[in-house]
């Protein structure tokens, strides 16, 4: 791979990553595109590692609030984060079915699923159920009315980001509209959710 190459790739990543479109399936269509050598799904980690960075620097407060919450320590950063005590925990659990479906699916991710045809059926698909969601979903729940049940749908949305082209966070922001959480509530705990499932 060119240096060229490298950095177009990386900025790709770093404009797609904070929309809900995959920015896996771009790092896999933009070679394919130009005729480029895949780089492979150890170079879309590597690239996915600055993107954590960012994440961690931009919620650091965020983290350090709810980690503080989780463990029973007083910490009143955010008063929207206050109304949850426990979404540390409720975190905690809407990562283990990603941890447990990747490991499952890993190989196929990076063979079988990870060509351009697979890749355009899912982005069409999670266009259409975020559109859906958003259409459907009563927006009625904040983060302090987040449930156990809740964050579990949207964990196991979540899953369905091991297909290539599959926007993780349009899908767990789809999951979080349907369980009538509000936008901007579905949005904040996707984008906390996505810290440990990115590193």
């Amino acid at each position: 791979m060119s240096l060229i190459e490298a950095i177009i790739l990386g900025v790709v990543q770093g404009l797609t990553e904070f929309l809900p479109i995959s920015s896996t399936a771009h790092l896999i269509l933009i070679p394919w595109l130009f005729g480029w050598k895949d780089p492979g799904l150890a170079f879309d980690v590597a690239l996915h590692v600055g993107t954590l960075a960012a994440i961690l620097i931009y919620f650091f407060r965020d983290w350090v609030q709810v980690i503080a919450q989780g463990l029973g320590m007083r910490s009143e950063h955010d008063p929207a984060l206050s109304r949850n005590k426990g979404l540390l925990w409720l975190m905690v659990a809407a990562t283990i079915p990603i941890g447990v479906f990747g490991y499952l699916f890993q190989h196929r991710a990076e063979t079988v699923w990870r060509t351009p045809n697979v890749i355009a059926a899912m982005m069409i698909v999670v266009g259409l159920i975020l559109w859906w969601a958003d259409r459907v979903g009563r927006k009625q729940k904040d983060l302090g009315h987040l449930s156990f049940a809740d964050a579990m749908a949207v964990g196991f949305a979540q899953v369905l980001s091991i297909v290539p082209g599959t926007s993780r966070s349009g899908v767990t922001i789809a999951a979080g509209l349907l369980r009538n959480l509000d936008r901007a509530t579905a949005a904040r705990f996707s984008f906390l959710l996505s810290t440990p499932a990115i590193g």
